[in-house]
């Protein structure tokens, strides 16, 4: 008896000993996100999630979502160093009574986003609401119809180097608020006040 009390608590020790020390699910350098996506799929490209708040928690810090199809894939809150880029595909977030994206990252981030079309629906809060990183740089965008009375198409509210390029910021209450660079080839038009780009530097 003294044996299968033995063996039994053994055997229960590499158990508990197993799940104290199985990783955590890995994440990936790319992912991927479709209009036919689930958010159940690992984000994979054969296997890509529904919107980018399900694939940024599959995406590595420094990693990268892309969109597979046209779609609209949902407004997202980006906490770490991040690109989406979804150039020449359509991808699209419907921001209606929230913020399309927000950065709320570390002092040392860097977020990307390119090819993205951020629609308020009329009552969208901000297009782009930056909180905190090291650089926001939005590029070959639209951030259109946020036009409540406290809506902004791109606004800046706490430290962060935030680049424009090759963007259109239209249709909103405001355009433009807090400090944004200019990198060329931007429009700013049928906002009620467009605001103002900080200064204006050569394309990278």
């Amino acid at each position: 008896m003294n044996i299968l009390k033995n063996a039994a608590l053994v055997a229960t020790a590499v158990v508990a000993t197993a799940g104290l020390s199985a990783p955590a699910a890995a994440q990936a350098t790319r992912t991927w996100v479709s209009g036919v996506g689930d958010d159940a799929n690992p984000c994979s490209r054969t296997a890509p999630c529904k919107t980018f708040a399900g694939a940024i928690s599959k995406t590595a810090v420094n990693g990268e979502i892309n969109c597979l199809d046209p779609g609209g894939f949902g407004s997202v809150t980006i906490t770490k160093s991040l690109a989406i880029v979804c150039d020449g595909v359509g991808g699209g977030i419907l921001a209606s009574l929230t913020n399309g994206v927000v950065v709320n990252a570390g002092d040392k981030d860097k977020v990307l986003l390119s090819g993205i079309d951020i629609h308020g629906g009329g009552n969208g809060k901000n297009g782009v609401r930056v909180l905190k990183a090291e650089s926001v740089v939005i590029r070959n965008s639209v951030i259109q119809a946020f036009s409540t009375p406290s809506s902004r198409g791109i606004s800046v509210e706490g430290p962060a180097a935030v680049t424009v390029s090759g963007s259109a910021i239209v249709n909103n209450t405001t355009g433009l608020s807090g400090q944004v660079v200019s990198a060329g080839n931007n429009l700013l038009a049928g906002n009620g006040s467009d605001g103002q780009f900080a200064s204006t530097k050569a394309p990278q």
